[in-house]
């Protein structure tokens, strides 16, 4: 099963406000996120444009991703963790946006809950671009 472009799109929003979400987009999430737009199959220079606006663009829906099916987006949480530990914290808002994902997901807390400590122990220092969840989806 591969995710349509619209669910690609969203995958990038969803990471794009995640990594906006403590107003601070360190060189470690841009890197990545420009890898994964890359991976996703969009143009550098709108991956770019996207990262540098974020922060003053009032017209980016903040509306959770909503996927097609659950594996798309477990597939997408999990990555989504990776990201924001990018930067080696885990924000309490990008924590509310990851469950805010889940909830629209119809995902068990306790799923995102045991994710989410996962991944802190392992502080995700093998996340990059090249070991997305989402990948077998694209």
């Amino acid at each position: 099963m591969k995710m349509s472009l619209y669910e690609r799109s969203e995958c990038f929003r969803g990471y794009l406000l995640l990594i906006g979400k403590d107003r601070q987009i360190s060189s470690e999430e841009r890197i990545l996120l420009l890898a994964i737009g890359k991976k996703l199959d969009f143009e550098s220079r709108f991956c770019e444009t996207s990262i540098n606006d974020l922060l003053e663009n009032k017209y980016i829906s903040n509306e959770p991703p909503l996927f097609s099916c659950k594996e798309f987006a477990e597939g997408f949480l999990v990555d989504a963790v990776g990201i924001a530990l990018a930067d080696n914290e885990l924000h309490s808002k990008e924590l509310d946006w990851l469950s805010a994902i889940a909830k629209k997901n119809n995902i068990d807390r306790g799923w995102l809950q045991a994710t989410t400590e996962a991944s802190q122990t392992i502080k995700h220092q093998g996340f990059t671009a090249e070991t997305l969840s989402i990948d077998r989806f694209l």
